[in-house]
């Protein structure tokens, strides 16, 4: 055992020895300093101008290597940035056998403290991204393709923390990086955590990023949150407040994607929002600069996404900016297609929605866009010009067998109105907002209303109402609540906000309606002038008798009110009309006394008072 124990002692000096006569020889012989202008060469072939103002020293503590301080870098334009401390580790072992006429310095391990990293678009002025306090260390440095560990730390617009771990794997021909491998990513923004794997083959210096392959997974995690994170750095950026408290809190994705700069580019993402899986495929064609983004879902529920109040409305807007973004920015043509089983909203769902638009640049040309609600369809195509300050649009749509009684009180707050509703309308209109779109509107149509009915009056009780005015008479008759009319039809125009009918036609018994009008889109009111016209002695089986006089003849009303919710509805006949129609009658009646034959009273002849006769049958007839 005493033997044993001599032997590890002397073969443990030994080695103690031989480090420390490599070390004496290193610092002997190695000056540091004098590899600066071999490590500016190296780095300029890649590219990159460094600058060491500071001294490089030995460190022999806890490894063999040397120190470098206040290293200034910039590559290619595009990334610049200072290493407060860079620290090149030497591999011991091939230590013992370097030669100062060697290529390079047998390094083991890289560390990198207190840095930062700015990287730098060519043409804005403002920075793309911007590191600090990076850290990083490499272990098993090799530029030979095989995998070394590398971890990493750093804050991202001084909001984001990052922390990466990866097997990385490096392949450098004639001073070239032409691959780069990362295996076992682990990466860490904040809450969100990443894992995957990719790889990266350049093509030259100019196409860093011509080919990437890989895949990436999300953990579940809140934008919210991370938009809270952002807010640190960016004070103006709004956190959406929406409908439900859960709504963009649980979030994660996993894709694959095939990046090729010369050919074509595939990423096929699956996305999870908050329990809502959506499939989305993006195709690029670089050659043809087409982009073609397709995304497919069962259900989502807009509900929980919209503004919590009316107040934030315009804070929201924005929150699905990504779906156009594609569109905003690509420089070439671009397509997207839609197809979602249902939307749901507070008080009603779109199912089957279809959408499938076109864009190049800045002009959107919408070639199909269809689904059901309120128990009917619709159907549109259209274009868009993003070009201008306000953008400029045209539609064409048609609305079929859309279910008034269903829509309207959702709409417009209103359920005096029911019936079927179809539409065919081509519309032009521009602006950034709902209010302003509205105004600009301009357009014209169609629109049929099968079986509708109208709960706030009853037409027939109105027009007997007036006849009797002029009848004389007034039948003591119970009325059903509501008017229930033929189909009805219109011709209309909109014009800066504003509804216009024209040639709307319609009947209820045996009265025909021809009416024209306005509705104000944005106060929510209407105002109708309608011609009743009754054919025939009574108004319906159930209603009053005409006098034979106001047969077949035009009886103007008119009607307006307010379709929000809270406002009354009047529909009376014309009063010059009735003032006319008055006066004609007073004047025919008096003309029947002043004419009328002289009767015999006690055997005495006399004229008849043709005033107090006038007088006494419109008194007797009108309070009957």
């Amino acid at each position: 055992m005493g033997v044993l124990i001599k032997w590890l002692v002397r073969t443990v000096l030994t080695a103690v020895i031989v480090v420390v006569l490599g070390i004496i020889y290193l610092v002997a012989v190695v000056d540091p300093n004098d590899y600066k202008p071999e490590i500016k060469a190296a780095a300029a072939d890649q590219g990159l101008v460094l600058s060491l103002d500071g001294d490089l020293a030995w460190q022999f503590f806890p490894q063999v290597g040397i120190k470098i301080q206040q290293v200034e870098f910039r590559y290619l334009e595009k990334a610049a940035g200072t290493i407060g401390e860079l620290t090149l580790a030497i591999n011991w072992r091939e230590l013992l056998q370097f030669d100062r006429a060697a290529e390079k310095i047998p390094l083991d391990t890289v560390r990198i403290s207190d840095s930062k990293i700015v990287l730098q678009p060519a043409a804005p002025s403002q920075p793309l991204l911007t590191l600090t306090n990076v850290n990083a260390t490499i272990r098993n440095l090799s530029l030979e393709g095989e995998q070394f560990p590398l971890a990493l730390t750093a804050t991202v617009f001084n909001a984001v923390d990052i922390r990466a771990n990866a097997e990385v794997a490096l392949d450098v021909s004639d001073h070239t990086l032409t691959k780069i491998s990362v295996d076992g990513l682990e990466l860490a923004l904040n809450q969100l955590a990443l894992v995957g794997q990719f790889t990266v083959e350049t093509r030259n210096p100019e196409n860093p990023l011509a080919e990437i392959n890989g895949t990436i997974k999300s953990s579940d995690f809140n934008l919210i949150e991370q938009l809270k994170s952002l807010q640190k750095a960016f004070p103006t950026l709004q956190i959406p407040k929406m409908a439900s408290a859960q709504a963009l809190t649980e979030i994660n994705f996993n894709s694959n994607f095939n990046v090729n700069t010369a050919d074509i580019s595939t990423i096929a993402t699956q996305l999870n929002l908050d329990n809502q899986p959506f499939t989305i495929n993006t195709r690029i064609e670089h050659a043809k600069r087409s982009l073609i983004l397709r995304v497919n879902g069962n259900n989502f529920a807009a509900a929980n996404y919209l503004a919590s109040d009316a107040a934030t409305s315009d804070q929201n807007s924005g929150l699905f900016a990504p779906l156009a973004l594609p569109f905003a920015l690509w420089l070439g043509q671009s397509q997207m297609e839609l197809s979602l089983g249902q939307i749901e909203f507070d008080q009603f769902a779109v199912k089957n929605v279809y959408l499938n638009l076109f864009g190049n640049q800045k002009v959107l040309r919408l070639s199909s866009f269809n689904a059901d609600l309120f128990g009917g369809h619709v159907n549109g195509t259209g274009r868009l010009d993003m070009r201008p300050a306000k953008p400029v649009f045209n539609l064409q749509t048609s609305v079929a067998n859309i279910d008034l009684d269903q829509a309207l009180p959702i709409i417009a707050e209103s359920s005096e109105v029911s019936g079927v509703l179809s539409v065919e309308a081509t519309l032009q209109g521009s602006g950034n907002d709902g209010d302003t779109i509205v105004q600009s509107l301009l357009g014209s149509g169609q629109l049929t209303v099968a079986a509708p009915s109208y709960s706030s009056l009853n037409a027939e009780e109105t027009f007997c109402s007036a006849a009797a005015l002029f009848s004389g008479g007034n039948e003591d008759k119970t009325w059903a609540k509501g008017t229930q009319l033929e189909t009805l039809t219109s011709q209309f125009n909109l014009d800066k906000g504003n509804l216009l009918l024209s040639d709307l036609k319609t009947a209820t018994g045996n009265i025909a309606i021809a009416a024209k009008g306005t509705v104000e889109l944005l106060p929510k009111r209407f105002s109708l002038t309608a011609n009743a016209r009754v054919n025939g002695a009574t108004t319906g089986p159930n209603g009053c008798s005409v006098n034979k006089k106001l047969q077949n003849r035009n009886l103007p009303f008119i009607c307006s009110g307010s379709f929000d919710g809270s406002g009354k509805t009047s529909c009376k006949p014309d009063q010059k009309l009735i003032n006319d129609l008055l006066k004609n009658t007073v004047l025919e009646n008096l003309g029947k006394q002043l004419f009328k034959t002289p009767v015999t009273v006690d055997g005495k002849e006399e004229e008849p008072d043709p005033v107090k006769n006038l007088l006494k049958n419109i008194f007797e007839k009108n309070t009957k």
